[in-house]
């Protein structure tokens, strides 16, 4: 209700997984070695927003392999995987990981209260979210971060505190804190009078998150506010000294070329004067793989220019 980015339930579009993923393929061998021929080296690699982790098994391994091969991930300064959703996570899926050579992943509960999760139409539960953390840190992942939501619908200030007491348990390395963000996009936007959302309560909740990264040995790193947000209030990346995310920190600078991979996913070109050029892949996966072929060679030849000048 919440997310205003593209998705497509596997209940109605799984059908299209295939193809899609065959094209995300083609699409990662030949921007790698577009990249290598031109010697431009990959700072990080990041697979995300969504549920990377949606992919499973063989496929999965095949999707890092080919991310080691082309775009040398392993190699880099950050290998991120955005694995949102514990339910998708098991001992098979972050084994293939830690092979591959992730260096940190993202578990995201937006909250620990079992009942605002059913309410919001997540699918996991709070003891996922544990096992999830276990399993990644028996799999010796070096680092995990994790997602929470300020001021979801229902939601008090106790239940922030209770559901940051229960990560402060687990023990992340870092934290991301967002505060409710009414997008336009949203289905939340057009019933937002009805859900029961605490502004009131909102820079108590902040306060409280706060003083929890304080007490994991946080300190903020990164900032950004968006429109229509609680308590007109921000969303901050706190992180243990040393665990900061760098790719979190170049997407927030824009002082960085970044090349997009897959369906929606956004390329920015960003000149020396830091003027910033958008190349978009559709957002459908049906048609993300029936263009890919006219698509993919008008990008090759705007980037080639970019990033030869």
């Amino acid at each position: 209700g919440y997310c205003s980015f593209a998705s497509y339930p596997l209940s109605s579009h799984g059908h299209l997984m295939p193809r899609f993923f065959q094209a995300l393929c083609i699409e990662i061998e030949e921007l790698g070695i577009l990249l290598q021929e031109l010697q431009i080296p990959v700072e990080t690699v990041y697979l995300g927003g969504g549920t990377p982790t949606t992919i499973r098994g063989k496929q999965l391994q095949e999707l890092m392999d080919l991310l080691n091969q082309f775009l040398s991930a392993n190699r880099c300064q950050e290998f991120m995987v955005e694995a949102g959703r514990p339910e998708t996570l098991d001992e098979q899926q972050i084994a293939i990981l830690a092979e591959a050579g992730v260096s940190r992943i993202s578990i995201n509960p937006q909250t620990m209260q079992d009942k605002t999760l059913q309410a919001i139409g997540r699918c996991h539960t709070s003891e996922q979210v544990k096992r999830a953390f276990s399993i990644s840190r028996k799999a010796k992942i070096p680092m995990i971060n994790s997602d929470i939501i300020l001021g979801l619908p229902g939601e008090t200030s106790a239940d922030v505190e209770d559901t940051l007491a229960q990560l402060c348990d687990l023990a992340p390395d870092s934290l991301t804190v967002h505060s409710l963000a009414m997008k336009r996009a949203a289905y939340w936007r057009k019933e937002i009078e009805t859900l029961e959302v605490q502004q009131s309560e909102g820079e108590l909740m902040a306060a409280i998150s706060q003083q929890y990264a304080q007490k994991m040995g946080m300190d903020p790193y990164y900032l950004y506010r968006q429109r229509f947000i609680l308590s007109d209030l921000e969303n901050i990346g706190y992180a243990k000294p040393g665990a900061e995310s760098i790719y979190n920190i170049q997407m927030m600078e824009e002082r960085q070329t970044v090349i997009g991979l897959g369906g929606g996913a956004i390329t920015k070109l960003v000149s020396p004067d830091l003027r910033v050029s958008r190349l978009s892949n559709p957002k459908c996966p049906a048609t993300y793989e029936q263009q890919l072929g006219d698509t993919l060679a008008v990008k090759k030849t705007q980037i080639r220019q970019h990033l030869s000048v």
